[in-house]
């Protein structure tokens, strides 16, 4: 017996196994923001400087690196202010779970007039972040988020600096700020934005 063709029955078949889950393989975009918000009433005038990188993980072995070590400034402690530490950047489409942002040779300098632990700076200061190596890895766990292949959207990955837990009367004795400290407060959610 002759098999039986259907020349409509091959070309259904060929849709369906040619339109798989559209976030199974390919790129999407994503970028990476960073805000210091102030708590209360501002009391540091000041920018963090240096060069920041992002990056994203689905299990925190594997690393996707949103662009390469960026030098930017951050307006520290400045309501509404965001800094881009990447532009769009093309990303394996997939589900992630942490994000990571990494400070190298980074840091903050605050001007006189700024109020630091109840201390206030008669001239301008300028603290280092990280240890002996200037360098703080902050790896912040989030709710699962997909980076999808769709050229309207992109992933938002926002970081909160929270400066005002982190600069305190220590750190200016110091002139540094350790790396436990910058990571214990630390926080960053993810959002779907339009493109």
């Amino acid at each position: 017996m002759r098999p039986l063709f259907i020349p409509g029955l091959v070309i259904g078949t060929a849709i369906l196994v040619g339109c798989g889950d559209p976030t199974a393989e390919g790129s999407g975009r994503a970028e990476a923001l960073i805000y210091d918000t102030p708590a209360g009433a501002a009391t540091v005038t000041g920018t963090l400087q240096g060069n920041i990188f992002a990056s994203l993980s689905p299990d925190g072995t594997t690393w996707t690196d949103l662009g390469s070590p960026n030098g930017i400034t951050v307006n520290l402690q400045s309501a509404g202010s965001s800094t881009t530490v990447h532009g769009e950047q093309d990303a394996p489409t997939g589900s992630y779970r942490r994000v990571r942002l990494v400070f190298d040779g980074v840091t903050v300098r605050l001007l006189a007039g700024s109020t630091v632990g109840g201390t206030i700076l008669e001239n301008d200061v300028t603290i280092s972040l990280g240890g002996s190596d200037d360098r703080v890895e902050v790896v912040v766990v989030v709710p699962d988020f997909t980076v999808e292949a769709d050229p309207g959207v992109q992933r938002t990955i926002i970081f909160e600096l929270s400066s005002q837990v982190w600069l305190t009367t220590a750190a200016l004795q110091a002139g540094r700020v350790e790396d436990a400290e910058i990571q214990a407060a630390m926080t960053a959610t993810t959002q779907v934005d339009p493109r």
